[in-house]
């Protein structure tokens, strides 16, 4: 996350923020050159020595050329980067101490830059104390900002909240944000996903069950419902929930009770309400696929997750972030993305969203090794012909055909390394080998080089 000037008041005062370029003479010019043609802010043009000493009261973000020493003059100068001023680093030298917000190894177009530059500069004020708890939610486009506030709103209430999305935008993530942010942040979270539960497992999952209930009962199994007293229950794909939950939902908030599965005890909850879906549920009411009563009930204030393609603007923060937890998490440098990765990235619809994009950047992290993400790495999906239905496949023909493409292309794409294959599929090395030995395929086979 990037912590923004709070000077910028709003996304149509950009005149206000004076953008500082800093660097060799030759290399200030051709910056403050494609700035101009990107956007509307104030360029002062600084040389590493001459760095005024109220830098972080005037500059709201910092875009540095790493070639010659200009690194080193800036920040000898500063001290230290001051606090919640982005910075933007343009050069080879990969720059790794000074910890910029985003590297571009080379020079950008002005359309790109201009949206990396607006997409720091456009911040509206501080962050807001919930999202310093929950650290969640990522971007600065008008689509976050209307989610932000919508979530300062609801915070402190009780009501009701309805997610609604695409699969992939991290409504999730909103849940879970509004539980920490509220007085219940203490209190449990439990989610719960209503497609993956099979209808007959549904009451004693979310009601619990008492010992001997029912064949192979042989414990007390609390449900959702008690497990997330005092705190919030998420119910993810609440379009999923059969017709017969829904009215023992509906009970439950009307009552605030429930009872265990082979229990006649009625136990009180307190628990806030939040469900989230990617269906139309005013449709599936009309269509008499979900309970108009129930419907009323959760839809008291539906909050909307654009998905990733109303949004690009997002794409460097989210990009930046999950990139620097693969990092982490692998114990190495944190990758850079070169400008013309990220333009792809830009250009790409995401219909897997913000999903698609992590995995994504998985396989590109895998594939880039130490240095950096380059538009090779991005290995976005073709688009085909949608088949009519006479010329579909039969289930196992067609799964078949799947598994030996993607296997194949696994195997091209890591020249027959198993290990990385493992590594970029998500797999164990056994499944692997199971897989080529199943679809008749062989490892040695996409090698490009037989002594590997």
């Amino acid at each position: 996350m990037v912590s923004h000037p709070s000077r910028a008041s709003s996304v149509s005062d950009l005149t206000s923020i004076s953008v500082g370029v800093f660097g060799d003479p030759g290399e200030r010019s051709g910056i403050r050159e494609l700035l101009a043609k990107a956007g509307a802010w104030t360029v002062i043009e600084v040389d590493g020595a001459d760095v005024p000493p109220d830098a972080a009261a005037t500059i709201g973000l910092f875009v540095l050329a790493t070639n010659g020493d200009a690194m080193d003059k800036l920040f000898e100068v500063l001290g230290a980067r001051p606090e919640g001023v982005p910075l933007l680093v343009i050069g080879k030298n990969p720059a790794h101490a000074a910890h910029p917000d985003v590297w571009l190894p080379t020079p950008p177009s002005p359309a790109l830059l201009g949206a990396v530059v607006g997409n720091f500069v456009s911040a509206e004020g501080p962050k807001s104390p919930w999202r310093r708890k929950a650290d969640m939610i990522l971007g600065t486009s008008s689509h976050i900002r209307d989610l932000l506030h919508s979530l300062d709103q609801l915070a402190p209430a009780q009501t009701p909240v309805l997610i609604e999305g695409e699969s992939g935008v991290g409504k999730e993530l909103v849940a879970r944000a509004l539980h920490f942010s509220s007085p219940r942040a203490a209190a449990p979270f439990i989610a719960i996903n209503c497609g993956a539960i099979p209808a007959t497992l549904f009451e004693a999952e979310l009601f619990g069950y008492e010992k001997g209930a029912f064949t192979g009962a042989m414990s007390t199994h609390v449900g959702a419902f008690e497990a997330a007293d005092k705190g919030t229950l998420f119910l993810d794909e609440i379009g999923e929930m059969p017709m017969a939950m829904q009215v023992k939902l509906l009970r439950v908030l009307q009552t605030s009770e429930i009872q265990r599965v082979g229990s006649t005890e009625a136990r009180r909850i307190n628990f806030r309400l939040v469900t989230a879906t990617n269906r139309d549920l005013a449709a599936e009411v009309s269509a008499g696929r979900f309970r108009e009563d129930l419907f009323y009930r959760i839809h008291v204030y539906p909050i909307r997750v654009a998905p990733l393609r109303e949004r690009p603007e997002d794409i460097p923060p989210i990009v930046h972030h999950y990139l620097s937890l693969i990092a982490e998490r692998e114990k190495k440098p944190v990758l850079r993305l070169s400008s013309s990765a990220l333009e792809r990235l830009l250009a790409h619809s995401w219909p897997g969203n913000v999903r698609e994009l992590v995995n994504l950047l998985e396989r590109a992290a895998v594939m880039a090794g130490e240095d950096t993400i380059d538009a090779e790495h991005i290995m976005l999906p073709t688009s085909g012909d949608t088949p009519s239905p006479g010329s579909m496949l039969p289930y196992k023909e067609a799964k078949q055909r799947f598994e030996t493409d993607y296997y194949s292309q696994l195997m091209r794409t890591t020249d027959g390394n198993v290990s990385l294959a493992a590594k970029v599929g998500q797999k164990t090395r056994k499944e692997i080998y199971d897989a080529l030995k199943r679809l008749g395929l062989d490892a040695m086979a996409f090698r490009s080089d037989s002594n590997d």
